[in-house]
């Protein structure tokens, strides 16, 4: 039994890592387009809260929706491999599936330039790219996450 626990702790200890260096790669690559966007001309201004007037986005709020997006992805593949077969796999199709409908949201923003609106856009796909190839990476194999939680894994 102990034995069993180590290993579930060690795969978790994993997923977890796993899951703070997607943050940090998506945050560092998603402010660095952030910057390029600023630099050549974006604006970055814009409504950031319904119903707010326009305004410059704050570099914060990159950082923290880049944080809460990786946290959601690691708790995601965590469920997605604890409970089907090729766990990675779906985890990678249900987020590009995420991805796609995401990108959407920056059309919808009222008085944003299509400058921003780029740099939106390639923020999303560079932020999604980092978490999902860095969790597809790093975190345990499908099966090795499956088999340490119980008799409830189908892996």
């Amino acid at each position: 039994m102990v034995k069993s626990r180590s290993r579930s702790g060690s795969a978790f200890g994993r997923l977890a890592a796993a899951g703070a260096i997607a943050a940090a790669v998506a945050v560092v690559a998603d402010v660095v387009v952030y910057w390029i966007g600023r630099a050549v001309g974006a604006s970055m201004v814009m409504p950031f809260e319904w119903g707010a007037p326009p305004a410059l986005l704050p570099i914060g709020t990159v950082v923290s929706t880049v944080l809460v997006a990786a946290i959601v992805a690691t708790i995601t593949l965590g469920l997605v491999t604890r409970f089907t077969v090729n766990g990675k796999r779906n985890f990678q199709i249900v987020s590009v599936l995420v991805l796609l409908v995401s990108l959407a949201a920056p059309f919808s923003l009222p008085q944003t330039d299509g400058s921003t609106i780029a740099t939106l856009i390639a923020m999303h796909l560079v932020a999604a790219t980092g978490i999902i190839t860095v969790l597809s990476l790093l975190a345990p194999p499908s099966g090795r996450l499956a088999s340490t939680l119980g008799p409830a894994s189908t892996s």
